[in-house]
C-alpha cells in the first residue's frame, strides 16, 4: 500500500480526555464513565454534512461527505495501535473506523434535528476548563493542551461528537428530560470533586541515617521545601515530593485525615507511619480544595451521557443501537487511493465476523456501549 502521503505517526497527541478531568465519578447507576472518543478534526457540522472542503485535499468521501488528507492525517497521528510488530495498517483501520463512526453520528443527529450547536459544544468546552482548574489548581489549562500537543479545535471537535451521540441515542431512546433532573439531583455528589487537600511529602525509613539527617533539618528550622528537593528519595527530588494532584480529604485513613484537618495551609506534621512498614513521613499541607459542586445546567450532558449509556445495556434497546451500527457498515466510502477502500472493507468484514450490530442470543442485553463518538467496537486488528 501506498503510505507517501499518509505517514503513521509514532506518538499519539491526546484528545480532550487526555488532558480535562472525567466530569463525573462513576455513579451506582451507570458503570461506565464519560469518555471523549478521538475523531477526526475540526470541519464542523455545516461543513461536514454539505460535503464541502473548501479547496482542501481530498481523502476520501462517507456517504458523499469529503474527508480531507489533513484531517485524515490529523487523526492518523492521534492514534497509538500497539500490536506484535506495529503494523501500520492496523492503524489506518482503526482511524477509518473512527471517522465513519463520526460522519454516520453527526450526519443522524443532523437529520433526527439534535446536532449540537456551537453554543452548545462552548459550553461544554468552558465545563471542562473549569473541571480541569479544579483538579489542578494553579496549571494552565491552555498550556496543558500545547504541551499535551492538541489544540482547543480538537477538543471541541471531540465534544461536538460526543454531544451528537449523546443527543441522537437519547432522542431515540426518548430520554426524558425530567429523567435527568431527577438523576442528576438522586447523585449529586457524583458530580464534580470532593473536598481536597495538596500536599508535599519527605519521606525516609524509620531509624535511617536519611531520617536522621531530615529531623535535624527540619528541627533545626530548614526550609521544608528544601529539605523535601534535597533529602527525599531520588525519585522525588525532582518533584520536591509534591504529589502531583490533590487528594481527597476523605479517601485519607482516619489518623491522617485528622491530622490535615488540623493543620493549617503552608505548616506541616510528622513524622508519622506512611504507607509501607517502617516508613516515615513528614506532610507539608500546600493548599486546601473545597468541595467542587457541578451545578445541573453545566452537568446535565454528562448525566444525559450516562443514562444514554445505561439504556443502551437494556436488552429491550439493543435493535435502536444496532440500527446506528447498521448504518454505520452500510456507509460508503470512496476514493482515489482504492488501497484504502480495501482497508475500509476490512473493518466491515471483521465486524461483522464479529456480530457487530447482530443480536446475541441469550445475553438478556446489548453490548457495552461504545466510548463517544464511535457507533461501534473497532474492528479489532489482525493479530
Amino acid at each position: 500500500m501506498n503510505r507517501k502521503n499518509y505517514p503513521v505517526a509514532a506518538r499519539r497527541r491526546p484528545t480532550a480526555q487526555a488532558i480535562s478531568v472525567a466530569a463525573t465519578r462513576p455513579v451506582a447507576v451507570a458503570s461506565h464513565p464519560v469518555t471523549i472518543a478521538a475523531l477526526a478534526a475540526a470541519a464542523l457540522a455545516a461543513l461536514l454534512l454539505a460535503g464541502c472542503n473548501n479547496g482542501a485535499k481530498t481523502f476520501g468521501k462517507i456517504n458523499g461527505q469529503i474527508v480531507t488528507q489533513d484531517e485524515y492525517i490529523q487523526q492518523l497521528e492521534r492514534q497509538t495501535v500497539t500490536v506484535p510488530g506495529g503494523q501500520p495498517t492496523n492503524a489506518e483501520r482503526v482511524v477509518l473506523d473512527q471517522i465513519v463512526s463520526n460522519r454516520v453520528i453527526t450526519a443522524e443527529a443532523s437529520k433526527n434535528g439534535v446536532l449540537p450547536s456551537d453554543d452548545d459544544v462552548t459550553k461544554m468546552f468552558e465545563v471542562q476548563k473549569k473541571l480541569f482548574a479544579a483538579q489542578f489548581p494553579g496549571k494552565d489549562y491552555d498550556a496543558a493542551m500545547k504541551e499535551q500537543g492538541t489544540t482547543p479545535e480538537e477538543i471541541k471537535s471531540d465534544l461536538r461528537v460526543q454531544l451528537s451521540e449523546t443527543a441522537l441515542y437519547g432522542k431515540l431512546l426518548k430520554l426524558d428530560e425530567s429523567e435527568t433532573r431527577s438523576t442528576y439531583e438522586k447523585f449529586r455528589t457524583s458530580f464534580g470533586l470532593p473536598a481536597r487537600v495538596q500536599m508535599r511529602l519527605i519521606v525516609a525509613q524509620d531509624g535511617s541515617p536519611d531520617f536522621a539527617k531530615i529531623k535535624t533539618a527540619l528541627a533545626g528550622g530548614k526550609n521544608f521545601d528544601t529539605v523535601a528537593k534535597e533529602m527525599n528519595p531520588p525519585q522525588m527530588r525532582g518533584t520536591g515530593g509534591l504529589l502531583p494532584q490533590a487528594v481527597p480529604t476523605n479517601t485519607l485513613a482516619a489518623p491522617m485525615q485528622a491530622k490535615v484537618t488540623q493543620t493549617v495551609e503552608g505548616k506541616y506534621f510528622g513524622p508519622i507511619d506512611f504507607q509501607q512498614k517502617g516508613v516515615k513521613a513528614w506532610v507539608k499541607i500546600e493548599k486546601k480544595l473545597p468541595e467542587f459542586k457541578i451545578p445541573f445546567e453545566d452537568a446535565a450532558p454528562l448525566v444525559r451521557r450516562q443514562l444514554v449509556q445505561l439504556k443502551l445495556q437494556d436488552g429491550k434497546n439493543q435493535a435502536i443501537r444496532n440500527d446506528i451500527l447498521q448504518k454505520k457498515m452500510q456507509a460508503k466510502f470512496e476514493t482515489d487511493n482504492k488501497s484504502y477502500e480495501t482497508v475500509w472493507n476490512a473493518v466491515k468484514d471483521a465486524a461483522k465476523k464479529a456480530g457487530v450490530g447482530e443480536a446475541t442470543p441469550g445475553t438478556g442485553g446489548a453490548m457495552a456501549p461504545p466510548a463517544a463518538g464511535m457507533a461501534a467496537p473497532v474492528a479489532p486488528p489482525a493479530q
